[in-house]
């Protein structure tokens, strides 16, 4: 498919999306397949993605990259294969708020219907991704179904506790599509696995649980433009999106929340051992313990995530970078439970 060449992908290059790569366009970048020990498989500028590239190219396990100094060239591919390839659906297509509501409070019979433990967790996931994504949609009242959730948590907590889970039994249903609701979900799950081995007792694993589904509500807020931006955001930009955790916390208090330990975890999910996060710049014994592991499966979610500015690293990487803030920005003891259960 092209040239075998001996180099690391770390500084310099960043992940791509092969979903928007096209059957018959001509790349003008080179693109770097990621191998084994340092190998990776060069596609040089120029090559054409013709049925046999074009099918090896979208595979499922395969991690592609361009050059940071090459990005533009991408870009502009990018910007050309999303013109031809979205269509929005209708919202009849969609889920009714009101059946969302009505299956998440249902959850429990409806897990029970399935044997298989990766049949559960994806039971849960589903409906609670249909749940978030009703309500973003709901335009005329923002206050999220706390009772719904509430529940969904509670069958998520249980059934994580019932066996060991590995990111092998949730990995085939997760979105790998950057969506505001699929994030919240996918944090929760994270952070119940994390929850599960520290030593808490199942009132508290639901707290955090339900911290964690909850941490990036205020999103909902945000224009659409800013949420989906195909680009790096610029410093403007991102103090918009440093305001986010205190709408969070501004949401779910006008949704009936009050549990302290909730609130606190979904505000300082962005703060950081050494001072440096926001809202408020806490540092590490000021940060409490619930907003240290939803900082985490956070981070974890974000790059494993295809985003509209970049693709997503492998699994193998995103841990490497976070385990590269450990001590210093990250707990290192959570990030080790992490890595245990997600490899």
């Amino acid at each position: 498919m092209g040239k075998v060449v001996k180099i690391f992908l770390n500084q310099g290059f960043t992940p791509v999306d092969k979903s928007l790569f096209r059957r018959g366009t001509c790349l003008d970048f080179d693109c770097y397949i990621q191998r084994f020990n340092g190998f990776v498989i060069l596609l040089e500028s120029g090559t054409i993605l013709d049925d046999e590239i074009f099918t090896k190219l979208i595979k499922r396990d395969l991690q592609i990259y361009v050059e940071n100094k090459s990005y533009s060239a991408y870009k502009q591919y990018r910007e050309e294969s999303l013109a031809k390839t979205y269509n929005l659906s209708d919202d009849d297509d969609f889920m009714s708020f009101e059946e969302a509501v009505k299956n998440c409070i249902n959850i429990y019979q409806i897990v029970m219907r399935t044997d298989d433990m990766t049949g559960k967790l994806k039971a849960i996931y589903i409906n609670a991704k249909y749940l978030f994504d009703a309500w973003i949609r709901r335009k005329e009242d923002k206050h999220i179904p706390i009772e719904a959730i509430d529940i969904l948590v509670e069958e998520l907590v249980c059934v994580v506790n019932q066996e060991r889970i590995t990111l092998s039994k949730i990995n085939d249903f997760l979105d790998e599509k950057d969506s505001l609701s699929a994030h919240l979900v996918k944090v929760a799950f994270f952070s119940a696995i994390i929850g599960s081995q520290i030593g808490i007792d199942m009132s508290d694993q639901k707290k955090l649980v339900l911290g964690a589904m909850l941490h990036d509500v205020g999103k909902c807020e945000w224009d659409e433009m800013l949420l989906n931006k195909p680009d790096f955001l610029d410093e403007e930009e991102m103090k918009i999106v440093q305001t986010h955790s205190e709408a969070s916390v501004n949401l779910v208090k006008r949704s009936g929340l009050k549990e302290r330990v909730v609130i606190n975890a979904i505000k300082e999910h962005h703060e950081r051992l050494d001072g440096s996060g926001y809202p408020i710049g806490l540092q590490n014994s000021r940060i409490s313990k619930f907003a240290k592991i939803i900082a985490i499966c956070d981070m974890f979610d974000a790059l494993i995530t295809i985003k509209p500015y970049r693709g997503a690293y492998s699994t193998y990487n995103a841990l490497s970078m976070i385990r590269g803030e450990a001590t210093t920005r990250l707990d290192a003891d959570y990030i080790k439970l992490l890595i245990q259960h997600l490899r």
